[in-house]
This record gives C-alpha cells, structure tokens and sequence, in this order.
C-alpha cells in the first residue's frame, strides 16, 4: 500500500475527511499496525506511517491511538 503524502492529507482534509498523523515520537513498536493494519505501517527505519485510503472511518485508529505508548498518534483533521 502507498504512503500517504502530505498533499494527499491536504486533499483529504479539504474533503473534511480526518486523517490520522504519526510523529517522530514513534518508537516503532507496531502496536497501531497489530490494531489497524489498514491504515499503519511500518517504513524501512521501523516507524509507523499513514498509509492512503478514501476514508480512515471504522478501522480501529482510535484504538490504535489508545494504544500507542508514546502518544505519536493523533488525528489530523
């Protein structure tokens, strides 16, 4: 699946539509990619990125926000 890029986010946040944000917090620990393996994914330096989709709505990402124990996660709206 393809990264999101930081034009696509803009896109979608024209189109009112929240897209989830990791920081450079991330420790790499997986635990959003375990919880919503749709939406997160880990790059080639073990850190979790957005991956694009139309629409972030029921795929667990504010379970993965939860769980993520260094708060990288939140919600780009």
């Amino acid at each position: 699946m393809a990264i999101i890029s930081e034009q696509q986010v803009q896109e979608l946040r024209k189109a009112n539509i929240a897209v989830p944000d990791v920081n450079e917090t991330c420790i790499g620990c997986s635990a959003c990619v375990a919880i919503s393996g749709d939406v997160f994914e880990l790059n080639d330096e073990g850190k979790s990125e957005v991956v694009l989709r139309d629409s972030y709505e029921d795929l667990d990402v504010d379970d993965a926000i939860a769980a993520c124990p260094v708060d990288a996660i939140s919600w780009n709206a």
